[in-house]
């Protein structure tokens, strides 16, 4: 009888024993990751920031690169748009004059042809050294150093005859203008580096204007279209 009861009592202890192995080592499998498996967390993690950061400063690098061309492209259109809204302004309306091309005085001395026009009010560009006057005459040409210039004095001025216009630089990029015409007879452009002079010593207004912007390396043209001349009129 005693052995029996020892048989049941050591048989009781081995499953007891047993069963706190087994929640030992469930417990111990709960508990967190292994070694093996933070190292390796770890690597992946240091592998993923390594590609992130050379992603970004890749973009950054590309993006950089592009800077000054972009900033030279905006430059550009803001320019010509501005010219375009000039012309425009003394092209389209009941009291309009239109465009002409004629010889303006220099600085220099001598005249030059140019691209002549008349703004009642003139132009938010124009810095008067006194209080600002109406019926403002307006010239655009590129300077003899570069640049695209703005010519202007009002015809209220009293020595206006006597005196070169002022001069403001709307862009120092520009290098050159030219003249397109358009040919009726062969249905094609041409394109001139001079206004085209008539038999009469006239000068023929062009159709568009190429403007041409350089900076260094960077290079590009511009066309600004001419409008036509009238009330409620549009570009040709």
């Amino acid at each position: 009888m005693k052995a029996n009861s020892s048989i049941h009592l050591l048989d009781y202890t081995f499953r007891l024993t047993a069963g706190v192995g087994h929640l030992r080592v469930r417990r111990r499998n709960t508990k967190g990751f292994t070694l093996l498996e933070v190292l390796l967390a770890l690597a992946l993690l240091g592998s993923l920031l390594v590609a992130l950061n050379v992603f970004v400063f890749s973009m950054a690098e590309a993006w950089g690169k592009g800077r000054n061309e972009r900033l030279f492209a905006q430059h550009a259109r803001a320019v010509t748009t501005h010219i375009e809204e000039l012309l425009e302004a003394a092209s389209i309306g009941a009291t309009a004059d239109g465009l002409a091309v004629r010889e303006v005085k220099q600085d220099s001395g001598g005249n030059e042809p140019k691209l002549v026009f008349t703004l009642p009010e003139g132009s938010r560009l124009l810095a008067w050294p006194e209080a600002p006057l109406p019926d403002v005459e307006l010239s655009l040409c590129v300077g003899q150093r570069g640049g695209l210039e703005l010519g202007w004095q009002s015809r209220l001025e009293v020595n206006r005859d006597q005196e070169a216009p002022r001069v403001t630089v709307i862009s120092p990029f520009v290098v050159s203008l030219g003249w397109e015409y358009y040919d009726t007879s062969f249905k094609r452009w041409e394109l001139l580096e001079e206004p085209k002079r008539e038999s009469d010593g006239t000068y023929s207004l062009p159709q568009r204007l190429r403007v041409r912007f350089a900076h260094g390396k960077l290079s590009l043209e511009r066309t600004v279209q001419i409008p036509v001349h009238g009330e409620g009129a549009t570009r040709s």
